[in-house]
C-alpha cells in the first residue's frame, strides 16, 4: 500500500472514531475503538493526534468497576463551520460545531443589487454571525456556500440567470479573502441533493455507495446527482442542468396555466429518461416551491405509468428537507471539509449534524411567511379606495387609470390653487365637478378622507405636498422627479420612513415594453456583464412640451437635465443594477433663448397649443416669459459598480424618440424605436458593419406611448397601497436619479466641473431596499 493509500486509510479510521465521538458525546478508548472497528492502540494513536490538533480533550475518567478509564470528548471552543445558501433575494446562514451540533440558523434578506455591494452585504452578514459565535465556540474552521448558477471547481460562478451580475465572479476566493474563512462553493441544487443524501445515509436508508438523483421541479427541471458518495459535476460543471435542453416557452409554463398536463408529461418523461440512464438507488423529487400540487401529483402518476414492466423498480420519494435541503447539504459538506482539515486527508462520508430540526423549522417559517405575503398581495379588495389628486395639469390624466375595474378606486377630490382648475375636472379626470370637488390646499383635501393621493403638480411643489400627505398617513403616488433638489428629495424619503406611510414614485419607463425587454435580455446574459450604457433622447416636441410653460423656468424645474432626464437616468441605473457615483454635465440654451415671443399660453393646457406643424424651432411663438433652462444638454456618469454611462437630450430635433445602446462584456443591444413596431437588435458576434445585428427582437406594446406604462404604474401603486406587494419602481432609485440629475445640472452650469453624487444614511437606504419595512 503506497503512502497516499495509507494516509487515506488512517483518515478513514479517524473519521469513524470522530463519528463515534459525535454520537456519544463522551467515550473511553475502548468504546471508540469498538465503534470505529479498530484496535485500542490504534484508537489511542488517533486520539493523541486529535489532541495535538486541539480537537479532542480528556474530559474525565470512567466511574465503573475496575481501573478507571480515561474518557474523551470534543474540546470546549474547538471550532465551528459556516454554511450559506445564497439565493437571489436572501441568504441562509447556518453554523455547527465540529462536533456536529447546530449553533446558529437564520435567513437574512439581500437587498443590494450591484456586483460588489451585494458581495459586501453578504460578507457583512457572515462576519456578524461568526463574531457572535467565536466567544463560545472558538474559531470558524471552514465554510461552504451553495448558490444559484453553474459553479466550477475553483468556486467561480460561470453562469447565473437569477443573479447575472455575479457571472464570472470567483465567489470562493472572494468569500475566503473577505471573511478570513476558507470557503468552497457549489450549485444550490447539488447542495440540496447532498443534503437529501446525507439524512438518508445517517438514518441507514441508503449507503454511501448508493447513487441518488435529486430532481427539483420548479420553473424547470433541475437535477443533482450523488455518485460514489459525492456530487457529480460533469466535464463542464453543467451536470444536472436539464433546463439547458428546453426552450424558454416550456420553462415559462412550468408552474401554472392551461398546459399543466402537458408540462407534467414532459417532466415525467425527462425524469424517467434520466433515471433510466443513471439507474439510481432512489429518486428524490422536490416540489416544495411548486404552487400547483395537483400537477406535481400528475408527474408521479405519469412516471409510474410509463415504466416498462421489465424495467427495474424505480424508488421515488418526496424530498425530506424541503427548502432547507441546500442549507443542510452545505452544512454537511462544510463539516466534511473540517474533517479533512483536522485529519490532513480528504474524507468522503457525509456528516449529519444534530439539531437539523432548527434549520428545517427556520426555512419552513420563512417559506410560510413568504407564501402568506404573496397571498396578501393577491387579496381582492372589494371596497373602492378613495383617491385625491394634487395638481390639475396634463399629467393628472394618468389618475383616470385608478378607476378601472381592476384597480377598484374612485377619484373623490382634487387640489389646485389655480382658480380655473375646477373647470378642468371633466377634461382631465373624466369626472363631473359635483363628484370631484376642487380645493385650494392639501390640508383641505386630506380632510375629505383619502385612502391614497396622486401628486402631479409642478416639480417645485412636490416636496411640500408629499411631506404633508405622508405625515398625515396617506400613501402617495409622486410624479417624477421626487423634487428639484437633493435635500428636498431626501426629506420626502425621511417623511415616508418616519411615518411608515407608503411612497411610490411614477418612474413609468420601468414599465415600458422596450425597457423591460432590454433588461430581460441583460438578465438572460445576452451581452455578458454590462460595461456601458449610452442614451440619446431626441426630444422633437421639446419646444411645445417644455418651453411654453413652467418647465422653462429653473425655479420650478431646476433644469431639463433633471426634469426630463430623470426617467432615463433611472432606466440606466436599473439596466446596470447600480447608480451614479460621480457625474459631469455639459449643455447650453442654443435655440429657444433667442426667440422673442414670450407671451406664454395663459390658461391653456399643452394639448391646446401642441402641433407637429410648429416647425422649424425658430418659428415657435408663445414661449414662457422666463426661459433659463438648457435646450441641449448631456451628462456622463460613473456608477458605483464601475459601469460608465452617457446621456444626451436635444429639444429641437425633428424626431421624438429614445435610443439606448447597452454594451456588455460579450455583446451589445440597441433599440430602434421605443414603442410598438420598433425593434431591439443584438450584436454578439465579431463582425464589420452589420446594420441588422445578429438577432432582432420586435418591440411589442406601448402603442400609446406613456399611456400603457401609466396604466401599469397606477395599478402597481394601488396594489402596493393595499398589500405592500414589491414594486419595480423604487423611491430610493428615484432619489438616485434626482441626485445624479441635480449634480449634472450644477456641473454644466459651472463649466463642466465634475461632481460627486452624495449618499443617503444607511438606515434610510435599508428601509427602502426592504420594501419600506424596518
Amino acid at each position: 500500500m503506497d503512502q497516499d493509500a495509507n494516509s487515506l486509510a488512517r483518515a478513514e479510521r479517524a473519521r469513524r472514531l470522530i463519528h463515534s465521538l459525535r454520537a456519544r458525546g463522551e467515550a473511553t478508548l475502548a468504546q471508540l475503538a469498538k465503534d470505529a472497528n479498530i484496535s485500542r492502540p490504534t484508537a489511542s494513536i488517533i486520539v493523541a493526534d486529535l489532541e495535538t490538533e486541539r480537537l479532542v480533550i480528556q474530559s474525565s475518567t470512567s466511574s465503573g468497576a475496575g481501573r478507571p478509564a480515561a474518557c474523551y470528548s470534543f474540546r470546549p471552543r474547538h471550532g465551528f463551520v459556516v454554511a450559506l445558501d445564497i439565493q437571489r433575494d436572501e441568504t441562509s446562514i447556518t453554523a455547527a460545531t465540529i462536533s456536529g451540533k447546530v449553533i446558529h440558523t437564520s435567513i437574512t434578506p439581500l437587498v443590494q443589487r450591484s456586483r460588489q455591494e451585494r458581495l459586501e452585504e453578504l460578507c457583512d452578514h457572515v462576519l456578524d454571525v461568526v463574531r457572535s459565535l467565536e466567544a463560545d465556540h472558538g474559531k470558524a474552521v471552514c465554510g461552504f456556500a451553495s448558490t444559484t448558477g453553474i459553479v466550477d471547481g475553483q468556486g467561480v460562478i460561470l453562469r447565473s440567470y437569477s443573479v447575472p451580475q455575479w457571472q464570472d465572479l470567483p465567489l470562493a476566493r472572494e468569500l475566503s479573502e473577505r471573511t478570513g474563512i476558507p470557503f468552497r462553493i457549489d450549485n444550490d441544487i447539488n447542495s440540496a441533493a447532498y443534503g437529501e443524501f446525507t439524512v438518508r445515509v445517517a438514518s441507514g436508508r441508503i449507503s454511501v455507495a448508493d447513487p441518488l438523483l435529486h430532481v427539483q421541479v420548479f420553473a424547470g427541471f433541475r437535477t443533482g446527482l450523488i455518485l460514489g458518495g459525492d456530487v457529480h459535476h460533469g466535464h463542464h460543471w453543467h451536470a444536472g442542468e436539464v433546463n439547458d435542453s428546453f426552450d424558454g416557452e416550456l420553462r415559462a409554463r412550468l408552474d401554472t396555466g392551461p398546459d399543466q398536463l402537458d408540462w407534467a408529461l414532459r417532466a415525467a418523461t425527462t425524469i424517467g429518461a434520466v433515471s433510466s440512464v443513471i439507474d439510481p438507488t432512489v429518486v428524490v423529487i422536490s416540489t416544495t416551491d411548486l404552487r400547483d400540487k395537483a400537477s406535481a401529483a400528475q408527474v408521479w402518476e405519469y412516471l409510474k405509468e410509463m415504466r416498462l414492466p421489465t424495467a427495474p423498480k424505480l424508488t421515488m420519494e418526496d424530498d425530506q428537507l424541503g427548502g432547507a435541503a441546500s442549507s443542510v447539504g452545505a452544512l454537511s459538506l462544510a463539516l466534511r471539509d473540517a474533517e479533512t482539515h483536522f485529519l490532513h486527508a480528504r474524507t468522503g462520508h457525509p456528516v449529519a449534524a444534530t439539531g437539523l430540526d432548527k434549520v428545517i423549522s427556520t426555512h419552513q417559517v420563512f417559506n410560510d411567511q413568504r407564501k402568506a405575503e404573496a397571498h396578501r398581495h393577491a387579496v381582492v379588495i372589494s371596497e373602492p379606495l378613495r383617491i385625491g389628486v394634487i395638481g390639475l395639469g396634463m399629467r393628472s390624466q394618468l389618475v383616470r387609470h385608478a378607476e378601472s375595474a381592476q384597480n377598484k378606486a374612485v377619484i373623490v377630490g382634487a387640489c389646485d390653487p389655480d382658480p380655473v382648475a375646477a373647470t378642468r375636472v371633466q377634461q382631465l379626470l373624466g369626472k363631473q365637478p359635483e363628484d370631484c370637488p376642487v380645493v385650494r390646499t392639501v390640508r383641505e383635501l386630506i380632510e375629505t378622507g383619502l385612502g391614497a393621493a396622486f401628486v402631479t403638480s409642478p416639480d417645485d411643489t412636490h416636496e411640500a405636498a408629499a411631506v404633508e400627505l405622508l405625515e398625515a398617513g396617506i400613501p402617495v403616488y409622486l410624479e417624477k422627479p421626487i423634487a428639484i433638489t437633493i435635500e428636498g428629495s431626501a426629506s420626502i424619503l425621511h417623511a415616508a420612513r418616519d411615518s411608515h406611510t407608503r411612497l411610490y414614485v411614477g418612474h413609468n419607463m420601468r414599465h415600458m415594453s422596450f425597457v423591460r425587454q432590454l433588461r430581460q435580455l441583460i438578465q438572460d446574459d445576452a451581452i455578458g456583464e454590462v460595461q456601458s450604457i449610452w442614451c440619446r433622447h431626441f426630444v422633437g416636441n421639446g419646444g411645445d412640451y417644455y418651453f411654453k410653460d413652467w418647465h422653462a423656468d429653473r425655479s420650478h424645474s431646476n433644469g431639463l437635465l433633471l426634469q426630463k432626464a430623470a426617467h432615463d437616468i433611472d432606466v440606466m441605473h436599473w439596466l446596470a443594477g447600480s447608480e451614479a457615483e460621480d457625474v459631469v454635465g455639459m449643455g447650453s440654451l442654443m435655440i429657444y433663448g433667442k426667440l422673442q415671443s414670450r407671451t406664454g399660453q395663459g390658461q391653456a393646457l399643452m394639448q391646446d397649443w401642441f402641433s407637429l406643424d410648429n416647425w422649424p424651432p425658430e418659428s415657435l411663438t408663445g414661449l414662457n416669459p422666463t426661459i433659463d433652462v438648457e435646450d441641449l444638454s448631456m451628462l456622463m456618469m460613473r456608477m458605483r459598480s464601475g459601469v460608465l454611462a452617457s446621456y444626451q437630450q436635444c429639444h429641437f430635433s425633428p424626431d421624438y424618440w429614445r435610443n439606448y445602446t447597452v454594451i456588455g462584456s460579450r455583446g451589445r443591444l440597441e433599440n430602434f424605436g421605443d414603442g410598438d413596431g420598433g425593434v431591439i437588435r443584438l450584436w454578439n458576434r465579431r463582425s464589420f458593419y452589420n446594420a441588422d445585428g445578429d438577432e432582432q427582437f420586435p418591440i411589442e406594446g406601448d402603442r400609446d406611448g406613456h399611456d400603457d406604462a401609466d396604466a401599469l404604474t397606477v395599478a402597481e401603486f394601488l396594489r402596493f397601497v393595499r398589500t405592500g406587494a414589491p414594486t419595480d419602481t423604487s423611491p430610493l432609485s428615484a432619489w438616485y436619479a434626482v441626485a445624479c440629475g441635480v449634480q449634472a445640472t450644477e456641473s454644466l452650469r459651472e463649466g463642466s466641473l465634475p461632481k460627486m453624487v452624495p449618499v443617503l444614511p444607511p438606515d434610510l437606504v435599508n428601509y427602502f431596499r426592504n420594501n419600506q419595512r424596518d
